[in-house]
């Protein structure tokens, strides 16, 4: 077995990589993905869904109630995305990576409306889901939004039937550090690109102003300081209602 794995691994070091440029958010079991040294690149906009209170969970309730937790949280997350065009495709200990396909305004539009939508179900007070999961514990979560571009690697053995997917690229790194940035209620945040790229009804609501029409901007100015440089972000505490 040591030879064997040894010469996998010098393999795979010295084959030349190879990437090919695709126009959808691939699939566990695409047949393009079957070698270590092939990738599939692709242009999306990628949402890093956390929850931050994760050990708080894990310490007050046991396993049965931390499972329920999670099943609802999934199924909220995955019926409302995919409604919008998203897919999720990387599920971490704490939370999910989504991938909306492309960086045109209208997947990035989409992106962010999905996460206002989750915010809305989990927060507002007209929301039974909220209402439901408050009393056994109040989730803290957070939501980072980036797009660029995304590579992904299919990794797998001969002894298992078990395939996984790998999923490098700016986007997934940017969106991760925004989310562990947010405090409440700001759940939501969104690299300077996306929220340069926002149709109004995103971006502005109404002024409290009766007396014009004024509107008033819902995003808030951040920054990420990294090691390079600071980054500009922006936040909010809004919220997109679920009909």
């Amino acid at each position: 077995m040591k030879i064997e794995i040894e010469n996998a691994v010098q393999q795979i070091l010295n084959s030349p990589f190879e990437t090919e440029e695709c126009d959808n958010v691939p699939k566990i079991g695409d047949k393009r993905l079957n070698s270590g040294n092939k990738g599939l690149k692709f242009e999306a906009t990628v949402l890093c869904i956390l929850i931050k209170n994760l050990d708080e969970i894990l310490s007050k309730n046991n396993p049965a109630m931390v499972a329920k937790f999670r099943s609802i949280y999934f199924y909220l997350v995955v019926e409302i995305v995919h409604n919008l065009g998203g897919s999720v495709r990387k599920i971490t200990e704490n939370g999910f990576y989504i991938f909306f396909q492309g960086t045109t305004q209208y997947s990035l539009n989409n992106a962010v409306k999905s996460a206002l939508k989750i915010k809305y179900m989990l927060t507002n007070e007209y929301s039974k889901v909220r209402k439901l999961l408050e009393v056994y514990e109040v989730l803290n979560f957070a939501i980072g939004i980036d797009d660029g571009e995304v590579l992904c690697v299919g990794i797998n053995s001969k002894h298992t039937r078990q395939k996984e997917l790998v999923w490098s690229g700016t986007p997934l790194n940017t969106s991760m550090t925004i989310a562990q940035q947010l405090q409440v209620p700001r759940h939501v945040g969104i690299s300077a690109l996306v929220h340069f790229n926002l149709k109004d009804n995103l971006k502005y609501t109404k002024s409290k102003d009766k007396s014009n029409n004024a509107k008033e901007e819902i995003w808030h100015e951040n920054y990420l300081d990294l090691v390079v440089e600071k980054h500009k972000y922006y936040s909010t505490s809004f919220f997109w209602t679920v009909s």
